[in-house]
């Protein structure tokens, strides 16, 4: 079987049903969700915040922005380097340009795509880094860990902002507990399934013998939140908003639940407007918190999607019309980003 047919077949398992994917489905659910944005602006925001709001983003300081736009980047790097070290445990030989290059481009459809379609690109493209059969099985065990290391330290998150906001601190002993069990019985088990099941549980057999490659693997996770947590008090301090470390928790610990369900393209709108009641509810004022959210939502985005681009540029052949267009689209983002920052400076707006 050639690398052509592989592929075709790998993605023939990630596709969805075709009544799902249908051009009306997409308009549908979009009109719905516009109108909805549409009804809670009117209702519940009203004009006054929204002026504030764009007032509070045309004096926001373009050095923060672009410091934040780097973070989200580095972020989404230090994310692909997690997926590596799981990956290299499965026998996963790709170094980490060409795993960030993957990973990225599924950061790319999650900006454009709801419900996480991202995520299972991703796998789809990790997978073929991988040698040997059930290679999607295999990368899915090792996004299930990555799953699990991440909600341990949301749930830590969760705790801290608990303590500085009115965000609940009842999902963090639910969260925890919920991935502290499933790796448990993961590993348990690992030793013991066999096929598929045992495919999926093979990164658990590996960790288990190696405690030291799982805690590798957790500190990746650990740094991409140090550098969401770093963009989110860049953002808030482009703004001027005070005490932006304080913030930038409140912040990426309302942006990450609010994830766990993403309706809209880069779950835009849904996060900001969690992460505007959140900030409100802890003493700033609605137009700052409507700004300061839709302003995470934005930089991430911009950062996720260029990083995508540059990804599909880096994974495509060179004479290929996709790595052209990647890169002139890239190129475009990044002096389009460099021209707002300027005029910012420059006080003309």
């Amino acid at each position: 079987m050639s690398a052509e047919e592989r592929r075709a077949g790998l993605f023939d398992e990630l596709r969805l049903p075709r009544r799902w994917c249908s051009p009306r489905a997409y308009a549908v659910g979009l009109a719905l969700l516009v109108a909805a944005g549409l009804a809670l602006g009117a209702t519940r925001i009203g004009r006054g915040t929204v002026g504030n709001a764009l007032d509070s983003l045309g004096r926001a300081q373009p050095g923060w922005l672009a410091f934040a736009a780097a973070s989200f980047a580095l972020g989404l790097l230090c994310s692909a380097g997690a997926w590596r070290a799981g990956l290299a445990t499965c026998g996963g030989r790709a170094g980490f340009t060409e795993v960030s290059a993957r990973y990225a481009v599924g950061s790319l459809v999650n900006a454009l795509a709801p419900a996480h379609l991202g995520g299972a690109v991703r796998i789809g493209l990790l997978a073929q880094t991988l040698d040997g059969k059930d290679r999607l099985w295999r990368t899915g065990g090792v996004g299930t860990f990555v799953a699990a290391a991440r909600t341990l330290v949301l749930a830590a998150l969760i705790v801290v902002a608990a303590f500085w906001s009115r965000i609940p601190l009842w999902p963090a002993p639910i969260m925890a507990g919920a991935a502290i069990c499933g790796v448990v019985l993961c590993f348990r088990l690992g030793g013991r399934a066999a096929g598929r099941l045992g495919s999926l549980l093979q990164v658990f057999r590996a960790f288990g013998g190696s405690p030291l490659k799982a805690l590798r693997l957790s500190g990746w996770i650990g740094l991409a939140f140090v550098a969401r947590l770093a963009a989110a008090a860049a953002i808030a301090a482009a703004l001027g908003v005070p005490r932006p470390l304080w913030v930038a928790v409140v912040l990426v610990t309302t942006m990450a639940l609010a994830g766990l369900l993403p309706l809209t393209p880069g779950n835009f709108g849904a996060g900001a407007g969690a992460a505007t009641l959140a900030l409100h509810g802890s003493g700033i004022g609605l137009g700052t918190s409507l700004a300061t959210g839709v302003a995470f939502q934005a930089v991430e985005t911009f950062a996720g999607a260029t990083l995508g681009l540059a990804g599909a540029a880096t994974l495509a052949s060179p004479a290929s019309p996709l790595r052209r267009w990647s890169m002139a689209m890239a190129g475009a983002g990044c002096v389009l980003l460099a021209a707002a920052l300027g005029i910012m400076t420059s006080d003309l707006v």
